[in-house]
């Protein structure tokens, strides 16, 4: 069932800068089981060709702290890395969700609607021509990742969820035209949820519910393919989701735990849902400062050695 008529949902916006171009979006046929691995890397592409080498700097998770602060952090030792303060133009809004590209820039949404693009490297900053709907009106606010557009491939798409309960759009990075793919379906249907993708072409979702939910995604229609409840993971008052090595990472903070500046034993919580044994671990509570978005390229590993 679709909402407020929102199968034919186009939004026709200015051209800016970008690299990525779009291929057909996968549906959800042929899946392995939810979370598995399924042997993709970037050795060659479908049809035999040899891939370009993602830069080693661009396979870690990128996060972003409500103090404007990006940090790399590398699941095998768990560490945060301080880049440094985001320093753009914004005229005071803030970051609100985050994805990252696989020539490793981040594409920041922030409180006013605008996406800055961020190199992860320099944190030099570039406003996209991006014009966002009227605040009252879907894809206003939203969770975004890249996903790739097929198993193994290099050319990805960036996937926006709704924060009013719309459900899926991709945004072309080329001409910043916001395309609607469907609403989710299921219990999930109405929810809004951050996003993250995968080098071999799948998209998941961190559900806002109680407690959170990740779900697989139909990156063709929206609809939800398999769901994994969350025991004891709430999303409080900021959320972030990212996924590396086969695993998958949330970042949760709630109000009067961990929320309001850095400060020694506060911040976000840092959970890892790992699908090949169902486990779901605090892996790093308190981190420090509070995770306002989280961003991982298509390069990070989908793999990981356990």
């Amino acid at each position: 069932m679709q909402r407020l008529g929102l199968a034919l949902f186009v939004l026709p916006l200015l051209t800016a800068c970008g690299s990525s171009k779009s291929e057909p979006a996968g549906g959800p046929h042929d899946a392995p089981p939810f979370g598995a691995p399924d042997g993709g890397g970037f050795g060659t592409s479908p049809d035999g060709g040899k891939l370009a080498e993602c830069a080693e700097e661009t396979k870690d998770i990128f996060v972003i702290s409500e103090e404007n602060t990006l940090y790399s952090f590398h699941p095998p030792t768990l560490v945060f890395k301080a880049i440094g303060q985001l320093k753009c133009d914004t005229g005071g809004s803030r970051p609100t969700s985050m994805a990252v590209d696989r020539t490793g820039i981040a594409w920041v949404r922030h409180d006013d609607g605008t996406i800055w693009r961020v190199d992860t490297r320099t944190l030099a900053c570039e406003a996209t021509r991006f014009v966002p709907p009227l605040e009252t009106d879907p894809f206003y606010k939203f969770g975004m990742g890249f996903s790739t557009s097929s198993k193994g491939g290099s050319n990805e798409q960036l996937f926006l969820s709704d924060s009013l309960g719309a459900g899926l759009a991709k945004l072309d990075t080329d001409s910043l035209k916001l395309t609607y793919v469907g609403q989710y379906t299921g219990a999930l249907s109405g929810k809004r949820s951050e996003l993250t993708g995968t080098g071999d072409g799948k998209l998941y979702g961190f559900f806002v519910a109680a407690p959170a939910q990740i779900a697989e995604i139909s990156k063709g229609t929206g609809e939800i393919i398999e769901t994994k409840e969350l025991p004891g993971v709430y999303t409080g008052s900021a959320w972030a989701f990212s996924f590396y090595g086969g695993d998958f990472y949330v970042y949760t903070a709630s109000e009067g735990n961990g929320g309001g500046p850095p400060r020694a034993g506060g911040g976000s919580d840092v959970t890892r849902y790992r699908p090949s044994d169902g486990s779901v671990t605090v892996v790093k509570p308190k981190v420090g400062f509070k995770i306002v978005g989280a961003g991982v390229s298509t390069c990070a590993p989908t793999e990981g050695p356990h």
